[in-house]
Parts: structure tokens; sequence; C-alpha cells
């Protein structure tokens, strides 16, 4: 399912093409903060940050994108974001392509969006858009989060297999987000639902079509954070496209 192709201000010349990645930061009490966008453009790559960092008193810019207002163009990956890749020469490549569930010749920006583009020692995280049809119908591909945090939680997660569907549950106690939405099978629960796709995946489930399956489980030499990749399909609400609108305007 094709992703729709939108606009954006760069270079004459430059289109916008899929994917569109959200750049995140962790907070020290633990919440996911979106601060930026990162596009793929026909000529390279733009950067630009989210209006709302504008009101966040002493905000502390990415590195080497010390401009708030600026939208940032290059006809390579910024460093920032190219150094999360895996260098393709190493020889343990091919086996992180499978663990991500991605075929060789992938792209910078679909790794990126699929691993989160997480690096030691730092708080930055990538969230892949969800894809969405011009009929509304969306799927979108991702690692259930938090599986060491549930006890009990990867041994069931062994025991799952590719195809199975899984359920969601809120999670109205959680102390860090109150939207929160448990993975469960058979009521045993799993982990949860990235915090940035939330809105998403609460828009998608208020549709009534919305489900959600295991599309990949990897075994316990993986990361916890890599473990278990689900798939869901459905459909938006009428004009809901996800990380669109004010809350999401940049500043360039």
């Amino acid at each position: 399912m094709p992703s729709s192709t939108r606009a954006v201000s760069a270079p004459t010349g430059s289109t916008l093409t899929a994917p569109r990645l959200l750049v995140a930061r962790r907070t020290p009490d633990g919440l996911i903060t979106p601060i930026g966008v990162l596009d793929q453009l026909t000529g390279g790559y733009s950067f630009a940050y989210l209006r709302q960092v504008l009101d966040v008193p002493a905000f502390r810019p990415l590195l080497g994108f010390e401009d708030l207002e600026r939208r940032y163009v290059s006809t390579e990956l910024f460093p920032l974001f190219s150094q999360r890749l895996m260098d393709p020469r190493r020889t343990d490549y091919q086996w992180y392509l499978t663990v991500l569930g991605l075929s060789e010749g992938a792209s910078p920006m679909v790794v990126l969006g699929r691993s989160e583009g997480r690096r030691a020692g730092d708080a930055i995280t990538l969230v892949a858009e969800p894809e969405v049809d011009a009929s509304g119908r969306t799927s979108a591909s991702f690692f259930v989060h938090g599986l060491r945090h549930r006890a009990g939680a990867e041994p069931r997660v062994a025991t799952l297999r590719k195809g199975e569907q899984l359920a969601l549950r809120d999670d109205l106690q959680n102390p860090v987000n109150p939207r929160a939405l448990l993975v469960t099978r058979n009521a045993e629960e799993l982990g949860w639902i990235p915090d940035l796709l939330l809105d998403y995946v609460h828009r998608v489930r208020e549709t009534g079509e919305m489900t959600i399956r295991v599309a990949q489980v990897n075994g316990a030499d993986t990361p916890p954070n890599l473990r278990l990749r689900v798939q869901l399909e459905g459909c938006t609400p009428e004009g809901y496209l996800p990380f669109h609108g004010e809350d999401w305007a940049t500043t360039a």
C-alpha cells in the first residue's frame, strides 16, 4: 500500500518521497517527546523542528541543528542520523536486516524507521509514519516496546507464531502515559504500543476495523526491543493522517 506524497519547503525540483520519520527524544522522566521531522527528498534529505519546541524553556537543539527555525536540506543523510545505521560492510549486517524483517537493499530511511534509530548513550528515537492510502486503509509494522518490564513476557513471546492475532488493552493505570495500550495474547501481557504511535492506534481502533498480528518473533540473541514485531491493518477516520495537523507543524 503506497504512502501518500506531500510537498515540503525545499529547493525547486525536490519532491517528498516515502518514508517520513518523526524524530523524538526521551525526557528524564521517561516521556517520549516529538521534536522534529526527517524527510526524504528526490534530491536528498531535509530536517525541520516541530513548532512546539519553540515553547519549550531552554530547549536543547540536536547536534548540527542549532537553528530551531531553519529547514535543513542535504544531498546526504545528516551525520546525526547516518551514524545510527549499521555499516553494510559488517559481517553481521545481513543478520541485522533479518532481525528487522527487511531485505537486502532496504533504504537508510526504511532501516531507521524499522530500527527506531536507537543508539547507545543518547535519547533519540525515530518513528516511521504509518501508511495511509487514498481510501483511508492503513498499515504499520513496528516492534512492541517494554517486554523486559512485564514479568513473563519474553517466554510468552517465544511461543508466538507468525500471523497469530493479538489484542489490545487499555493500561489506564500506567504511571508514565494513561493512554498506554498493552499488546496481549489471551489476556497475557506482552508489551506496549510505542508511545508515538498511540494516537494513531487509538484512532484506528475507534473505527472498529483494526487487526494486529504477529509479523515476526526473533530469538533470545536479539535485544528485547527487537524481539516482537507486529503488523497493524485497519482504517483511519475520515480526514485523519498520522503525524499531520497543527500539533505536527514544523517551524520552516
